[in-house]
């Protein structure tokens, strides 16, 4: 039986600040971060007191990044790699950096990892970019990662009752865990969810805390950090 402690965030380029992130880390065993600036990578891990890896999100655009960071306490992550999706070139060449087209993977514990920023509709710019292509982005990214037991989490840009991702995720063998934890915060609007925790085997998930407590600025919209404990017990062959 294995236990992760894990805290999934995507910063909005530390919308919330550096104390926002220093409250809400304690505890956690992985942390899967998306639009993290990549010029606070050793801040990051001295924070965490553990190693990261990371990969820009929109590739020659800015510096925002992908993460996946562990504590000391996790075992060795391995087979490390970066997953480009099929909207990179219209997003890179628009040029927004808060566009993603890119997931990360590791592998720990007999499992894959992934931290995952596909890419949102924007009209404008030399290639807009619709909801084709976000759905897209999310079925690559479940395709490639449906052949070995694999935790999904990040940023897909609508919510829990969106029809097309939910066909998808069922397509793919996937389940979504957090649809009822809203962690996208707007002023004057009630809380919503866009943040996904995606698995493809039997998990337990427990505990689970959104840090909106935290939060000292309200009148910014943003992600909120959200933290839960994933229990699983791979049988092995």
């Amino acid at each position: 039986m294995h236990s992760l402690r894990i805290l999934q965030y995507n910063t909005d380029n530390l919308r919330w600040g550096w104390e926002y992130l220093e409250s809400v880390v304690k505890d956690s065993d992985i942390f899967l971060l998306q639009r993290f600036p990549k010029d606070k990578k050793s801040d990051l891990e001295d924070l965490l007191d553990g190693r990261t890896f990371m990969v820009e999100s929109t590739p020659t655009v800015g510096d925002l990044c992908v993460v996946i960071g562990k504590s000391r306490r996790v075992s060795s992550f391995y087979g490390t790699e970066s997953i480009p999706l099929p909207s990179a070139q219209h997003v890179m060449v628009n040029g927004d950096t808060f566009q993603g087209c890119t997931a990360l993977k590791t592998t720990t514990n007999g499992i894959n990892i992934v931290s995952a920023l596909p890419c949102y509709s924007q009209s404008g710019g030399e290639f807009p970019i619709g909801e084709m292509d976000r759905r897209t982005d999310i079925e690559h990214l479940l395709k490639e990662c449906s052949d070995k037991p694999t935790i999904v989490a990040g940023d897909f840009h609508k919510h829990p009752d969106c029809e097309s991702t939910n066909t998808l995720i069922e397509k793919y063998g996937f389940v979504s865990h957090l649809d009822e934890y809203n962690t996208w915060h707007v002023p004057g609007e009630e809380q919503k969810n866009l943040d996904k925790l995606l698995t493809n085997f039997d998990v337990d998930i427990s505990d689970v805390i959104v840090y909106d407590d935290k939060i000292k600025n309200k009148k910014i919209q943003g992600h909120i950090a959200i933290s839960y404990t994933l229990t699983y017990d791979l049988k092995e062959d």
